[in-house]
């Protein structure tokens, strides 16, 4: 296969995947940003990373951890305390951990609990994640 069809082929599946997956990752984006124009940012860098990286065995994972992280990056909001903090559940530390960035420390100062039953917590939100995803739900 010549130069120009290898890529002609690269454009198209990035196209295809840009159709298929691009709402969701920019959902994803404007969740932890809360700017549409830094959510399209980081959209737009982590296909253009993409593009530009050959070796990703899964580009939908690679395509997920981009955009999450560079959201993360162009947080525009301060991560502000609520007046008052609710108890924590094993929901909220995954949502924190994922769409915050924050760390175990972090949820173990945010909810006033330690750091081991913060760790507990977001280990058991993330088992709940899997059998939701394994069982087809949200």
């Amino acid at each position: 296969m010549s130069r120009a069809a290898k890529l002609a082929a690269s454009m198209r599946s990035l196209a295809e995947l840009y159709d298929r997956y691009a709402p969701r990752l920019y959902a994803i984006a404007l969740r932890i940003t809360d700017d549409r124009d830094a959510a399209a940012d980081a959209l737009e860098s982590a296909f253009v990373a993409l593009s530009r990286n050959d070796d990703v065995g899964d580009p939908v994972a690679y395509l997920v951890r981009a955009v999450r992280d560079d959201a993360l990056g162009r947080q525009t909001r301060p991560a502000s305390a609520p007046v008052v903090v609710s108890a924590p559940s094993a929901r909220t530390m995954v949502e924190d951990a994922w769409y915050k960035g924050m760390t175990v420390n972090d949820l173990a100062t945010r909810y006033g609990i330690s750091e081991a039953k913060a760790r507990e917590m977001l280990c058991d939100g993330m088992a709940e994640l899997r059998v939701q995803f394994s069982a087809g739900t949200k």
